[in-house]
């Protein structure tokens, strides 16, 4: 198909906060008419409004998946999810952080769930037009990065934190080159990951965790279109929230 021709479908990632006045990162990824990744632009975003209006602008023309670290379909008053219960089980012997999502404590992102919803996108990660999908980056790491435990990003001291910062990129670029679909390096991916750390305060280093968060869940969103919903991991339902993550770096069968 001739360069002019082509229409890549858009793969956004939202990490989004749980609370309106925190910030939020978001990413945006392409494929070019080689079927090759790459990272567009990552941004950090700031209030209800401007992720939607983020969102607006960067949904594209031709078909648009949107991942999220955060839950979106949440229905019960107090306790846990069901799909929450089955993946800290599942995991719990990577350390993943164990989430009490309910109504309650997880208004901010159950609203912006709605709100994607009003807008179009389907939250079910089979269909066939836009979509949105919640996803959780600590067990996807344990997945594709082949880690035992994940790197933490945006807790403990400031220091403690670039460190994190520092490893979560480096590891994100080696494993991800290295996958399929394979994430190639852009101006975008090379700003992000090539940011000074040492010269930065809190704040700064905050919006590169969340940015850096954005791009593995704007990943997750390509890993869906290109390799499929049965390439993916799935805990719950539409019903009760559910949570979706890559399962590996390479097909069955395809060395890794």
């Amino acid at each position: 198909m001739p360069a002019d021709k082509f229409r890549s479908p858009r793969y956004l990632g939202l990490d989004l906060a749980w609370a309106p006045r925190q910030s939020s990162g978001g990413a945006v990824m392409e494929t070019d008419e080689n079927g090759v990744l790459r990272l567009k632009s990552s941004s950090s975003l700031r209030a209800h409004e401007d992720i939607l209006s983020w969102l607006a602008r960067n949904r594209g023309r031709h078909g648009c998946i949107l991942a999220v670290n955060a839950p979106i379909i949440v229905e019960n008053t107090g306790g846990q999810r069901p799909c929450d219960q089955a993946l800290h089980e599942h995991f719990a012997t990577n350390f993943v952080d164990e989430y009490h999502v309910n109504i309650t404590n997880a208004s901010h992102p159950r609203t912006i769930g709605r709100a994607l919803q009003r807008m179009g996108f389907d939250a079910d990660p089979t269909g066939e037009g836009d979509r949105v999908v919640e996803t959780y980056n600590q067990p996807t790491q344990v997945l594709l990065f082949d880690l035992e435990r994940p790197i933490r990003l945006k807790s403990g001291p400031v220091g403690a934190r670039k460190d994190a910062v520092a490893r979560f990129r480096e590891v994100l670029v080696e494993k991800l080159d290295d996958a399929y679909p394979p994430l190639e390096m852009s101006p975008a991916l090379d700003a992000l990951v090539s940011a000074d750390l040492p010269s930065s305060n809190g704040s700064r280093v905050g919006e590169q965790e969340e940015q850096l968060e954005a791009v593995l869940c704007a990943y997750t969103a390509a890993y869906l279109d290109i390799r499929g919903p049965q390439a993916c991991a799935f805990f719950g339902d539409l019903r009760d929230g559910y949570v979706l993550m890559p399962t590996s770096r390479h097909p069955e069968g395809q060395p890794g």
